[in-house]
């Protein structure tokens, strides 16, 4: 029972901060949402990032104007390169969520957080998103989002 507890979730050290990553109860936590992992971050606040990116998706799918900086690349010879930054954005299945987690310090006042996203499982191409949220605002302002698509780290 214990080891299997085990295999569910992980500790990180951050610092002087340690941070329990434990996809289940980030599952269940999510309403329906799959997140696989949170890192420096709370369920509430993963939510209201992917809710706020995914409403900036759902904008730009019905052709409506979003105002937020968007960038996305890629390595030299893939051929995600050829596609605009709108088209990858618009076209990115955001149903997979491996891991979110808090890059900035909790006292900034335009916090970033990077999205892992898997679309075809572990172990094959990723997208990493960087997103950096505005002003607090109970529905979450997306300012930026930089997407960059590649091979997997060695895991």
């Amino acid at each position: 029972m214990i080891k299997a507890l085990l295999s569910f979730a992980s500790l990180h050290v951050l610092g002087s901060m340690a941070v329990v990553c434990s996809p289940v109860a980030a599952q269940e936590s999510a309403a329906g949402q799959e997140i696989e992992h949170l890192q420096n971050i709370e369920i509430a606040e993963a939510r209201r990032v992917l809710t706020a990116v995914r409403r900036e998706q759902a904008t730009l799918r019905r052709g409506e104007a979003t105002y937020f900086h968007l960038y996305s690349g890629a390595p030299a010879s893939y051929d995600q390169n050829k596609v605009a930054p709108i088209d990858a954005f618009v076209e990115l299945d955001l149903g997979r969520i491996w891991q979110i987690k808090r890059i900035s310090d909790k006292r900034e006042v335009f916090p970033v957080y990077e999205l892992t996203v898997t679309p075809n499982g572990l172990g094959q191409t990723m997208w990493k998103l960087t997103v950096q949220m505005g002003w607090a605002d109970p529905e979450g302002r997306v300012e930026r989002i930089t997407m960059f698509f590649g091979p997997p780290p060695p895991f």
